[in-house]
C-alpha cells in the first residue's frame, strides 16, 4: 500500500466519522501503516489582549502553556478519551497502527497542517460539509487544508 501514515482530523460530526471508517477501509489491514485521529481546538480566541499584558506580545508557545496551566488540559483529556472511545468502535478488526490525539494552535487548518509536517503523514482523510451557498461546496477547513499541505487530501462527505 503507497499510504503508510494517514492523518484522519475529527470533529465529532458525522462527515468526520465517514473519514475515518473510509481511512481504516483503505489502510486497516496493513500492520504497518498508522491511522492518526486528531481533534485541533483553535487556540485563537484564547489568545486575546485579555489573557496577555500585551496584545502584540502573546507567548509563542501559548498551546503548550494553555494545557500545562490547566486552563485546557481537562478540555483536551476529555477530548482524548471521546476520540478513542469512536476508534475503538470503528476499528473492527484493523490490524494497523492508530494514534489519538487533542492539540491546540491557532486555527484548525494551521493545526492539521502543522500535525502533517510534523509527522510525516501523506495522506489526509477528512470529511466535508458542504454547508455553503452552493450545495457541493468544501467547508472551509478542508478548502484551507487542500492548500495548506503537500500531500493527497480525500474529503469525505
Amino acid at each position: 500500500m503507497f499510504f503508510k501514515n494517514v492523518l484522519v482530523p475529527y470533529d465529532e460530526s458525522e462527515h468526520a466519522l465517514s473519514a475515518l471508517h473510509i481511512a481504516f477501509g483503505m489502510v486497516g489491514g496493513d500492520p504497518e501503516a498508522t491511522i492518526h485521529v486528531v481533534t485541533v481546538v483553535a487556540a485563537g480566541p484564547l489568545a486575546s489582549p485579555t489573557l496577555s499584558s500585551d496584545a502584540f506580545d502573546a507567548p509563542d508557545n501559548l498551546s503548550e502553556e494553555l494545557e500545562s496551566d490547566g486552563i485546557m488540559g481537562p478540555a483536551l483529556h476529555r477530548m482524548r478519551t471521546e476520540i478513542q472511545h469512536v476508534v475503538d468502535d470503528a476499528r473492527d478488526d484493523a490490524s494497523c497502527q492508530i494514534v489519538t490525539s487533542a492539540a491546540l494552535s491557532g486555527s484548525p487548518v494551521e493545526g492539521i497542517a502543522e500535525y502533517v509536517d510534523n509527522h510525516n503523514i501523506d495522506l489526509v482523510v477528512m470529511g466535508r460539509r458542504g454547508l455553503g451557498a452552493l450545495r457541493g461546496m468544501l467547508g472551509s477547513v478542508s478548502f484551507g487544508v487542500l492548500r495548506s499541505v503537500d500531500v493527497p487530501v480525500l474529503t469525505v462527505k
